[in-house]
């Protein structure tokens, strides 16, 4: 059977939470499980407020009993105690976070979002306030608050735990392919494929992020799952770096589903790291299919610029440059093309163009280097490469 089962340690997780309830749309779905993690990780954090103030006696006998609640699994009374706690003793962190995590295990996002907002304004920034906030923020469809979150708390260190790795770097990979930021999610859905761990959700959003459709995994129409899943499981076997089954199972795409834009772009983005020629085809299989994709002419032409192809890529990046003038990708191969077929003038203007809004790409003082040694100067040549020796460091 080619999907193997998810990972033990998130099963077991999720069996203690409600798997399918709306808004999560599949197994992936927060567990209590991932929210004693966070706890566990970060507790000596969220501690630090409470222990240093002075507890009233009425304080204390509610702090005691909402703990006590919590310990024996009463959901309920514990979070009515930890409210109650907050109204006598509103800057006790603690109880906020306690409140917060048994409302999101009790599936009230909205309530458990207020109680990580009133811990997030006594901690700002600390990552399991902001990892939960997140995922509670999923589950209500705020999803542009849920990747601003998510996105810095795995910055800050919310995802060093395995099993709250697995799912914060799932909801956070869902977010970025629907925000169109795909080579950021395909970034995180590599974590998956390092720690062999295969899911039929994890395969249709790589294959939702691969062939650039910013659509979350619940809402693929019933009748595309199955071409996601698939363009996700060759894109998944080709990130684990098994060229030859990954080349089969691309190919069969290819026969099954000859005219959907987005495959060959997929598969010529996997194979551009590694084999420059072979992504140049798929790259011209793509815009073949869809010529109006500008971001597929883009990749093109880069690419047989990093190939050294240079009278290829030219046409090809006047095309992008003429559609999309602000696209780096484009002013970088017509910048780098230009230059060595001849017009030097009008690649060195376009290259210093894409430093102006990035100054720190490589590509592009790579290729003033090389006009800059190419034309004799010698101090400008010298200062770019000493630019890239940094950068590359």
């Amino acid at each position: 059977m080619f999907f193997a089962p998810i990972s033990k340690a998130i099963t077991e997780g999720a069996s203690n939470s409600k798997d399918n309830r709306a808004g999560s749309g599949s197994r992936w779905g927060s567990s209590r499980g991932c929210v004693c993690l966070l706890l566990l990780a970060c507790m000596g954090t969220v501690q630090g407020s409470a222990q240093t103030q002075e507890a009233a006696p009425q304080f204390d006998d509610l702090a005691a009993r909402a703990a006590a609640a919590r310990d024996s699994g009463n959901l309920p009374l514990a979070i009515d105690l930890y409210g109650q706690a907050e109204q006598v003793k509103p800057d006790w962190a603690e109880g906020w976070f306690y409140l917060g995590m048994l409302q999101y295990s009790a599936n009230a996002y909205p309530a458990a979002i207020d109680a990580f907002n009133h811990l997030l304004a006594l901690q700002p920034g600390v990552p399991p306030g902001l990892a939960l906030r997140g995922l509670c923020e999923f589950e209500t469809g705020a999803y542009d608050e849920a990747l601003r979150d998510l996105e810095q708390a795995v910055a800050k260190g919310a995802a060093n735990q395995p099993r709250n790795e697995q799912i914060l770097r799932y909801h956070l990979a869902e977010l970025l392919t629907r925000s169109s930021r795909f080579q950021d999610a395909l970034a995180q859905y590599k974590f998956f494929t390092a720690k062999n761990i295969l899911d039929e959700d994890v395969l249709v959003g790589l294959g939702l992020a691969g062939m650039r459709t910013p659509l979350l995994t619940k809402d693929v129409a019933a009748g595309d799952r199955e071409l996601y899943k698939a363009a996700g499981a060759a894109g998944y076997t080709l990130l684990e770096e098994n060229t030859q089954l990954a080349d089969r199972l691309f190919t069969q795409l290819f026969a099954r589903y000859p005219a959907t834009p987005g495959i060959h772009f997929f598969y010529g983005f996997l194979l551009f790291p590694h084999s420059p020629d072979l992504a140049i085809e798929q790259f011209k299989s793509e815009v073949a299919i869809a010529p109006g994709n500008v971001e597929a002419h883009a990749m093109l032409a880069f690419t047989l610029m990093i190939a050294g192809r240079y009278a290829e890529a030219e046409p090809e990046a006047e095309m992008v440059v003429a559609k999309a003038p602000d696209m780096e990708m484009g002013q970088l191969a017509l910048g780098r093309s230009l230059a060595e077929i001849g017009d030097v003038k009008r690649g060195t203007d376009l290259l210093n163009q894409v430093l102006q809004n990035d100054p720190d790409n490589l590509e592009a003082h790579l290729g003033l280097a090389s006009i800059y040694s190419r034309t004799g100067r010698r101090e400008d040549a010298y200062r770019e490469h000493m630019v890239c020796r940094s950068l590359a460091k």
